[in-house]
This record gives C-alpha cells, structure tokens and sequence, in this order.
C-alpha cells in the first residue's frame, strides 16, 4: 500500500501562491465591453425596459417581510400595463440617489411606511413610463397616440391593429421628454 504524500506548509504556500498569481495574470475579462452589452434603456427613475422585454422597476423601499417591495413593484406594474411575468425589482443606491436628487424620496421604510408614504410617486413613475412608451410607438408608426393603447406590455394601434412590445420602443421612449 502506498503511503499519502503529506507535503509541507512551505510547499502548499509556495504551490498555492503559484497558482494563484497564475490565475490572476492569465486572465483577461473584458468587463466594460459586458457593461456596455447590458445597459437598457431607462425609461425613467422607475423603470427600465431591456431588449428582450424584460421590465426592470427599481424600487427604494426595503424589504421586510411587510411586502412592500412586491407591494410596489406590483402598483408601478398596473400603471404601466406590463406583463407582470416579465417584470423584475432592483434596489437603486444611495449613491444613485444624491446623484439623481434624491428622485426617490425616502429610502426609509420602517414603521410599515415604504408603501404608505411612496404609492403615489411610484404609480405616477410608472403611469409616466406607460405614456412615453406609447408616444414612442405613436412616433414610429406616425399615428396620433389617443389611436394606441397599452396592454401586458405591448403597444397596439387601434385602427390597424400593428403591435410593438415595449422593448421595441423603449431606446426611443427613454429619449421622449417626461409627461407633466
């Protein structure tokens, strides 16, 4: 029976630190080519539409076991009559936030608050991102936007019954000036 090599602490570090310093000079990962490949466009503070029609609602409430992220992804959803199936939440940073003056408001969310003090801006960002993504489909199709309606995230004009999806149109929607 052959006996099991027990190699020395100075042989494992040497080994380890090997390796190590191979790994990390033998690798090149292109990171602001993955960044630039994934940036969406934002429709607003709330919303972001990627591509593939993925809807991304940045939510700034936190979650404790109250509800209040799905709470008020679900009301920017209504508001924006988007296929809820497609939708996903993120946090937006504090950093994000002093940079984009505080467009978020409180990002407190103790005392059952988050939905309570936030319902009203976040269904205002999400009926907002509705209309500018149906302007955007009106602009393409040059139609006037009362003959477009939004529905489960696709944009149909009424009269000749062409769709887009929200993907389509939201590079051209986050270009659109905001609704007052």
């Amino acid at each position: 029976m052959s006996e099991i090599a027990s190699p020395s602490r100075r042989s494992f570090l040497g080994k380890s630190a090997g390796a190590a310093a191979g790994l990390m000079f033998g690798f090149h990962i292109p990171f602001d080519a993955v960044a630039q490949e994934t940036i969406a466009p934002e429709i607003n503070a709330w919303v972001v539409v990627k591509p593939d029609d993925t809807i991304v609602i940045r939510i700034a409430r936190s979650e404790m076991g109250q509800g209040t992220l799905t709470g008020l992804a679900q009301l920017v959803s209504e508001e924006l009559d988007a296929d809820w199936s497609k939708v996903t939440t993120e946090y937006p940073t504090p950093g994000q936030q002093l940079a984009r003056n505080r467009v978020w408001g409180s990002f407190s969310t103790g005392g059952s608050r988050g939905v309570r003090e936030s319902h009203e801006y976040v269904r205002k960002g999400g009926a907002a991102a509705r209309m500018m993504l149906v302007q955007a489909a009106a602009n393409q199709w040059n139609v006037p936007v009362t003959e477009c309606v939004a529905e489960k995230s696709v944009i149909t004009h009424k009269p000749s019954g062409r769709k887009l999806t929200y993907g389509a149109v939201s590079d051209a929607a986050g270009k659109l000036q905001a609704p007052t």
